[in-house]
């Protein structure tokens, strides 16, 4: 090996770990792991980068200034090695790293002194070759091998308890780490004045980088796959181009001996025109065999959006949405699964790919599906096999002998209604953070799109059934009373329908705000931010908006189902007040649980209905009270369980009484105090109760003073 292939080599290990910590740092610069990675990455740059410019030093003086940059590189990478693995392993080693860094300072401070690198010599190819001060051998054993040995040991012991991706992503570090510092320790024999052996590994330090970089990409370690993905394919097609025309240029001119200079121009045009062809073809080698597919997620959203909302067949949309996914991803296998309430169990509407691994039995842990997907975002079965394995065993089997790999729940109005489930992609890529981020915004999508022809298919056979029982009845009477029944049906139709298609575009543009704030389309100014959160809480009122005129369509046309179960009224009254705790605090009113000293007795409620009456019922007191506090509190009354809320606020005046509890209705000056709401939430609030078997009341203390609302729910016996 000469010289030009050290500086070669170690100037490409230095140009990689800067790019390398520089697109880690940038995905997530909050993150700790990622920026203690670009230091890491940034002391093996100065090490490597001084490395070549000492190489190609022309005097001792010169020489022996790079020799000490380079080993000044070498005392920083074991802390920042240390300090990252127990970061990326979340061990809590504080005094640990706190003690190396304070004996790395010192080592620092010495760095360009005698003590500890002395002087340079000829050795070997190498004419000024750096020699070790004694307190370089302090520096070796304290820190250099005691790190090393340390880190290697708890990697090891990670890597046998470790599983899933998360084991593959520890082997590679584990593997890197072996041969980078194997290749590095390689150096110090000739700074003893060993020269036996030549450093002949120290090179390899670039192969401790690539492989970092081999698993960064391809196991999601810290995943910058999207970060490096462009400019990957963009540097091997240049490269290629650029070599084949190097190439072609040297045998031309060897064979012709030719001398025109029109020939570069000629080179050039070709390149250009060749560029797209190898360019496309680096791009379908990525994919396969590297990247994941290099899809545009706005792109891919804003495609399936159009196709969902153009039909309320369920059939079309769950057509729609399969070959979206699959087109994007390259996904093997796409199923929807749809929540059969009658059943109590999923069954399988529509799949895609090899029937070999269709799911035909996705159901055997029943509390799987309903205790673990009550999460808006996509579920990894790795993960979930690390976390939940043996309490739902024969769930996650089936799905792993399916090669089911995603899952995607669709959660509707905090109930999930169904689940998308995802096979491995053909080039067996794991998938990334972007792709999980898509899911979920699909996942958003879907399920209003598939909840809105669900309800559509309802509608239809419900009016199928009631034409069946007019043509049925012989009485004028009952045709008369059919007729109203069919015409306050259209009516709840109408409302039901219009409502579902304004909850669509209403949370895809709650969506892509989402996206907006959280930087998925870039960084934006806190003016901006404000203002596109003023129109999310704008978007949020009239979702709530649309929830109640589809409450009150389903209670209105009988289709409103309770799903019952036993439970505490005052855990869920307390689990409200907390809630909205903050928003009284930011009004400076005080809001106040009387909390029952005894346990109480369960009532037989549907908990998200209740729940919802409690918090608008809490929520008005809030909105209209300026100054003073809400008091609620919860006690038992003879056979029932009474919920008091209380408040300072402004009153109802007496003539209000009468409708307080009516559609569309608001009390008399309300809108002087409080603009928004269309006089909804009491009137839902009523029914709800009354489905209940429950009764729900208000009294007034004076105008100005305040006032009282109260509900009972009968204990269940």
């Amino acid at each position: 090996m000469g010289l030009s292939f050290y500086i070669i080599s170690h100037f490409l290990t230095g140009a990689i770990a800067l790019f390398l910590g520089w697109s880690v740092f940038k995905k997530h610069p909050k993150r700790l792991v990622n920026r203690i990675f670009a230091l890491s990455a940034l002391s093996i740059a100065i090490w490597s980068v001084s490395y070549s410019v000492w190489l190609m030093a022309g005097d001792p003086t010169s020489a022996l200034f790079w020799a000490r940059a380079l080993n000044l590189g070498a005392t920083l990478i074991p802390v920042f090695y240390l300090h990252w693995i127990l970061v990326l392993l979340n061990k809590n080693k504080n005094k640990l790293i706190v003690f190396y860094y304070l004996l790395t300072a010192i080592f620092v401070l010495f760095s360009y002194s005698d003590y500890y690198i002395s002087h340079t010599i000829p050795v070997l190819i190498f004419p000024y070759w750096p020699q070790m001060g004694w307190l370089y051998l302090v520096f070796i054993f304290s820190c250099w091998i005691s790190i090393i040995v340390y880190c290697l040991v708890i990697l090891t012991k990670e890597l046998q308890r470790a599983e899933g991706n998360y084991r593959k992503q520890i082997k590679y570090v584990l593997i890197g780490s072996i041969i980078g510092f194997a290749g590095g320790s390689m150096n110090f024999p000739l700074m003893l004045g060993i020269d036996i052996l030549p450093p002949i590994g120290s090179p390899l330090i670039v192969v401790y980088t690539i492989i970092f970089s081999y698993s960064m990409v391809k196991h999601r370690l810290m995943d910058i796959r999207f970060v490096m993905r462009q400019g990957s394919v963009l540097a091997a097609s240049l490269l290629t181009i650029i070599s084949s025309i190097l190439l072609i240029k040297y045998l031309f001119f060897k064979f012709t001996a030719a001398q025109v200079e029109w020939v570069d121009y000629v080179f050039l045009i070709c390149g250009i025109l060749v560029y797209p062809y190898i360019n496309k073809y680096y791009y379908r080698v990525a994919n396969k065999y590297f990247f994941t597919s290099l899809y545009d997620a706005r792109k891919v959203i804003a495609s399936l959006s159009d196709k969902l909302s153009s039909t309320l067949l369920a059939s079309d949309i769950y057509q729609y949405i399969t070959d979206e996914i699959i087109s994007a991803l390259h996904v093997k296998s796409a199923g929807i699964f749809i929540f059969n309430k009658s059943l109590r169990r999923y069954e399988l509407k529509h799949y895609k790919g090899n029937e070999k691994n269709k799911i035909k039995d996705f159901i055997k842990d029943k509390g799987f599906y309903t205790n673990y997907l009550k999460t808006n975002n996509p579920i990894e079965v790795e993960e979930v096999k690390k976390t939940v394995y043996v309490k739902y065993r024969k769930t996650v089997d089936i799905l792993a002998a399916n090669n089911v790999k995603i899952l995607i729940p669709l959660r509707l109005k905090n109930k999930t209604i169904g689940v998308i489930a995802l096979g491995e992609k053909e080039s067996k890529d794991d998938y990334n953070d972007q792709d999980i981020a898509m899911l979920g915004v699909i996942g958003a999508q879907s399920a209003i799109a598939v909840n809105n022809a669900l309800s559509y298919e309802e509608i239809k056979n419900f009016s199928k059934k009631l034409e069946h029982e007019v043509d049925v009845a012989t009485e004028d009477l009952i045709r008369a009373n059919s007729k109203l029944r069919q015409l306050d049906q259209a009516k709840s139709e109408f409302v039901s329908i219009a409502s579902h298609q304004l909850r669509t575009p209403l949370t895809v543009i709650k969506g892509y705000i989402s996206m907006i704030m959280e930087g998925s389309y870039g960084k934006i100014s806190e003016l901006q931010r404000e203002s596109l959160d003023k129109v999310y809480q704008s978007n949020e009122r009239l979702i709530h908006l649309v929830e109640n005129l589809l409450n009150i369509s389903r209670i209105e046309s009988g289709r409103l189902q309770l799903n019952k179960e036993v439970i505490g009224l005052e855990l869920m009254v307390e689990d409200v007040v907390d809630e909205l705790m903050i928003r009284a605090k930011d009004k400076g009113l005080e809001l106040i649980y009387k909390k029952p000293k005894n346990k109480l007795p369960g009532v037989n409620i549907d908990r998200e209905k209740i729940r919802q009456v409690i918090l608008n019922l809490v929520d008005n007191a809030i909105k209209y009270t300026e100054k003073g506090r809400v008091e609620v509190g919860v006690e038992q009354k003879g056979n029932y369980i009474q919920c008091s809320i209380k408040d300072t606020g402004i009153g109802i005046i007496k003539a209000d009484f009468l409708d307080l509890f009516d559609k569309f209705s608001r009390g008399t000056g309300i809108e002087l105090v409080h603009t928004e709401g269309i006089g909804l939430g009491l009137y839902v609030a009523r029914r709800m109760i009354i489905l209940h078997k429950g009764k729900i009341w208000a009294k007034n203390k004076s105008k100005g003073k305040g006032s009282e609302f109260y509900f009972t729910i009968p204990i269940f016996k």
